[in-house]
């Protein structure tokens, strides 16, 4: 056996440049499946993190309207009192099993400090807002009951928004005006990453960038649309771009409701849909959204994206394996000669064979490694120039240099028995 693997190393190193071309589709096709497999785990992670941004079991409640040229919907919406803080209220009466809640009213606006001004949003909270999207501080504390309760000008500052308009200094009990309004900093929330446009479709805040303050500071100092006033937050426009009033009377523009578990959270939807179907006079003036299960199905589309991308780079393994069976049959008819030299000389069918599959098998194998190299790079190399996230995974690496091994068995064992059929005399007698 050992001098059937030296024969068949002195055989590769007697023709490297062969032996290097021989080796190309095992290299690009190991380094394809790592590559490949990196892209599809990557996107897999991006939705795991993104689930841990939106928390896990929550249920978010937004208001939906339109505009006045929808005469048939906005009949039905007259006789609805819009997303308000007596539906919180409801809920967690007739829901016992909603682990934490916040309703939430955002208005874009500028913060200014004493030697800063920056564009922001203010976003009014309820006290479980934090705990329920997992935020933690960099510096102060979270505002509580007591603030809210008592309408304090309390504010928690984004960590960019923080660092933009007190760059050199602690914002911690400094004051900032918004809207004409002094607000004084208590805490600073720690930079956040991964917020991507899909989550902020869904409804998540860009926390870096927003500034918190008490729900019912911001109701009573702020912006309280159930009196009926407009503001100027409820003109939009239409797609011919001419100014189309909006009368938007929902209180809140949004309410997060956390359940304990998933079988909760299926229940929950469900009670959920009555009870502001009930309150809001059937009107379609809210939509649930179930972030958890919107990532589910994108997960989903992503596993079988990510096992077809898997499908196609094993091709150029079998088309590499393929690369090696023709370059073996060439080495097998060039080699007839030694082959019959050898066998006359007392070598076996079996030791012909060893020879010639252990040569296919340190081809795939050293091509196996250096596939193994190019595809780590070559997936970092995505990452850094495409900015696209990539996860390499020992799994990719073991498969794809697994079934390199296997392809140089198997596409190596037709050349090798080829071989070991030769017939002694014959061969010596090959021209």
């Amino acid at each position: 056996m050992q001098r059937n693997i030296l024969i068949a190393v002195e055989s590769i190193l007697a023709n490297k440049l062969r032996a290097v071309l021989t080796t190309l589709g095992i290299i690009f096709g190991v380094a394809a499946v790592i590559a490949m497999l990196a892209i599809g785990n990557g996107a897999q992670q991006k939705i795991l993190d993104q689930l841990k941004i939106v928390g896990a079991n929550n249920v978010f409640i937004t208001t939906s309207f339109s505009s006045d040229k929808n005469e048939e919907e906005n009949k039905s919406k007259k006789f609805s009192p819009g997303l308000k803080l007596d539906d919180l209220e409801n809920i967690k009466l007739v829901i016992p099993f909603v682990k934490r809640c916040s309703p939430e009213i955002g208005v874009d606006c500028y913060a200014t400090s004493k030697s800063k001004r920056e564009k922001t949003r203010l976003v009014g909270v309820g006290e479980d807002y934090f705990k329920l999207f997992k935020l933690k501080l960099s510096a102060g504390s979270f505002f509580n009951q007591v603030h809210n309760k008592n309408y304090k000008g309390v504010c928690i500052l984004g960590g960019e928004i923080s660092k933009k308009l007190f760059p050199n200094s602690s914002p911690i009990n400094k004051v900032i005006r918004v809207k004409k309004l002094n607000l004084k900093v208590i805490g600073v929330i720690e930079k956040r990453k991964g917020i991507s446009e899909d989550l902020e479709s869904m409804g998540i805040n860009n926390y870096n960038n927003d500034i918190y303050i008490p729900i019912q500071t911001m109701l009573l100092r702020y912006k309280d649309r159930s009196t009926g006033k407009p503001s100027k937050e409820d003109f939009y426009s239409d797609k011919e771009n001419k100014e189309v009033k909006i009368l938007n009377t929902n209180q809140l523009d949004k309410i997060t409701l956390q359940f304990d578990n998933g079988r909760d959270l299926r229940s929950g939807v469900v009670l959920l849909k009555k009870i502001l179907d009930r309150r809001h006079n059937n009107s379609n003036d809210y939509k649930l959204i179930i972030p958890e299960q919107l990532l589910k199905q994108q997960k989903e589309t992503d596993d079988l994206f990510n096992l077809l991308l898997g499908a196609i780079a094993s091709i150029s393994l079998i088309v590499g394996g393929i690369g090696i069976m023709n370059i073996m049959l060439a080495s097998v008819m060039e080699r007839i000669k030694e082959i019959g030299l050898r066998m006359a000389i007392g070598a076996t069918k079996k030791d012909i064979k060893a020879q010639f599959v252990f040569e296919a098998l340190f081809i795939s194998l050293s091509g196996g490694i250096v596939g193994i190299l190019l595809g780590v790079l070559l997936s970092y190399t995505i990452e850094i120039f495409l900015l696209m996230p990539v996860k390499v995974s020992n799994f990719s690496i073991f498969i794809s240099f697994f079934i390199s091994v296997i392809v140089g068995i198997v596409f190596g064992y037709l050349p090798a028995n080829k071989a070991a059929e030769q017939d002694p005399v014959t061969s010596l007698r090959y021209e």
